[in-house]
């Protein structure tokens, strides 16, 4: 039960650390206007005072709130950025552990393409601007609209209604203008940076076989012309920004005057207090043209990531019930399609903690599909504990980044060094292939055998020493001793729970005694 309450609790964190954190944000940019304009009246009426022949101006009040007002701004900015960015990067891991969740949920995942290059990079960019919008875009409209109501509360109390008013229809038509200039300069020129990137790596890649074609000229002139969009789009993007802020910024100069010229202030220190607070609130106002840009960003990318058919409503999508408790793992509910050879049934397993699940079945029977699913709803109903991720997964077609072993597997667990990657790879017998921490993968891992591709995912999801390991067909690639090897290993992992499929269990693991089988191809009752 409390695994499955996980998310909300988690949510509900989220909200609080979002609304804590732009609480602290108000409160530190309305500290710094009232320094600003509390220092700006001080030292305005202590001018006045000692010009004066006899003057009774006590500074003692207005000076402790100037250092009230000071704390109060350095304690806020400090506060606000521990507390923004920390919500802010818990929403960029909401967004990418969902993406992946929903992707892992269905067989389509493939077939539409989401792991490929070109819609990764694409779709993580997305979850990064989705998360980041919280500091860039909500935070500045949040802050300018609450330093906006106190400046014209303290503006109207200072002097008149008049001036207030004008500082506030200032502020608006700032507003309105950023609001309405926001386009898609910034979203062009990321995509056509990345498809750049994509030609450049390619070319890299390929460039012996096209130079043997006689189509390097042809390769450099495209990569020319994506050089030629870039530049246009750049250009068109600081064109859009400079009008936007050239308008925002005459509007908040003329706002400015207008509100100096308005104000019947009785006094040169009240006159300098009421500019001063203006002019900070104004130049808040001018932020709002890039949270505007940030914002029509970041639901462009929300639109994205929401887009890609992987919702619950989608019939290829299976619906199970899992659970992960201190003595077993095991899911029920499963409903597996009929075949020709077997009619549909529903599935359900249960295997103790530490031990190991093999799914059978031949191609085609569903073992895939169970895996992803499975993993997804265990992700979903269960958090990690100790250091340790809750469940990783291995699917069959996995994927390794451009680098070396050493950097692909520093991404599952950053604290490994080239000895121990090393000692790992002895472990899974890939030493004997010659290969080492500095051995590079080329681009996909084409540089490797199959089998070794599959030893290598399964050592960095090892690396990770989940509370649950799921492997898609780990001796895929692999002779027999090698297989028996790797399957070894497996039934050995101290305190990890084991699922993976095979097309059969090996006559040694089944006389073991140590594994729990769920076939697939069983006609069922």
């Amino acid at each position: 039960m409390s695994g499955s309450r996980s998310p909300n609790v988690h949510g509900r964190r989220a909200r609080s650390l979002a609304a804590g954190g732009l609480t602290l944000a108000v409160v530190a940019e309305l500290s710094s206007a009232g320094l600003l304009g509390l220092s700006g009246w001080f030292i305005s009426s202590c001018a006045v005072a000692g010009a004066a022949t006899f003057s009774s101006f006590s500074y003692v009040a207005p000076s402790g709130g100037v250092r009230a007002f000071a704390l109060a701004r350095v304690a806020g900015n400090y506060s606000k950025r521990l507390v923004l960015h920390a919500a802010a990067l818990r929403r960029v891991a909401t967004a990418r552990a969902g993406l992946f969740d929903r992707a892992a949920a269905t067989g389509r995942a493939q077939e539409d393409g989401l792991w490929s290059g070109e819609l990764l990079d694409r779709s993580m960019a997305d979850a990064d601007s989705a998360g980041m919008a919280l500091i860039e875009s909500t935070t500045p409209v949040a802050v300018t609209a609450a330093l906006t109501t106190g400046a014209v509360i303290a503006v109207g109390a200072s002097t008149s209604l008049a001036p207030a008013a004008v500082l506030a229809a200032g502020v608006v038509l700032m507003a309105v203008i950023a609001h309405r200039t926001p386009g898609t300069t910034r979203e062009t020129e990321q995509h056509t940076r990345k498809a750049l990137r994509g030609e450049l790596v390619t070319a890299v890649d390929a460039w012996t076989e096209l130079a043997s074609l006689g189509a390097a000229e042809q390769l450099a002139a495209r990569t020319t012309a994506r050089f030629t969009r870039l530049d246009s789009a750049r250009e068109a993007a600081g064109r859009r920004r400079h009008r936007t802020t050239l308008a925002t910024g005459l509007i908040g100069a003329a706002t400015l005057i207008a509100t100096a010229v308005t104000g019947s202030a009785p006094g040169a220190p009240t006159f300098v207090f009421v500019a001063l607070l203006s002019l900070g609130v104004l130049a808040q106002a001018e932020q709002l043209a890039n949270a505007a840009e940030a914002r029509a960003t970041a639901k462009a990318a929300h639109r994205r990531l929401t887009s890609v058919p992987l919702t619950a409503n989608d019939p290829t999508v299976a619906q199970i019930r899992s659970w992960r408790t201190e003595q077993d793992i095991g899911f029920a509910d499963y409903l597996l399609p009929p075949m020709a050879l077997r009619p549909g049934r529903v599935l359900g397993a249960t295997v103790a903690r530490g031990a190991m699940l093999v799914v059978t079945g031949r191609s085609g029977s569903g073992k895939s599909t169970l895996l992803r699913t499975l993993a997804s709803s265990l992700r979903q109903a269960t958090e990690g504990r100790g250091g340790r991720p809750a469940v990783v997964a291995v699917a069959a077609d996995d994927h390794l980044f451009t680098g070396t072993l050493g950097s692909n597997w520093r991404l599952a667990n950053p604290a490994l060094t080239d000895n121990d990657v090393d000692a790992r790879l002895a472990q899974l017998w890939l030493n004997d292939s010659g290969l080492t921490a500095t051995t590079p993968v080329g681009p996909g891992g084409r540089q490797l055998s199959g089998g070794e591709l599959r030893r290598v995912y399964l050592g960095r999801a090892l690396a990770l020493n989940p509370h649950v390991l799921i492997v898609d067909e780990p001796t895929t690639g692999l002779d027999d001793r090698t297989a028996r090897h790797v399957l070894g290993i497996l039934t050995h992992l101290p305190d990890t729970t084991v699922v993976i499929a095979l097309h059969a269990v090996p006559a040694w693991l089944e006389s073991s005694g140590q594994v729990t089988q769920l076939p697939l191809d069983h006609p069922g009752p």
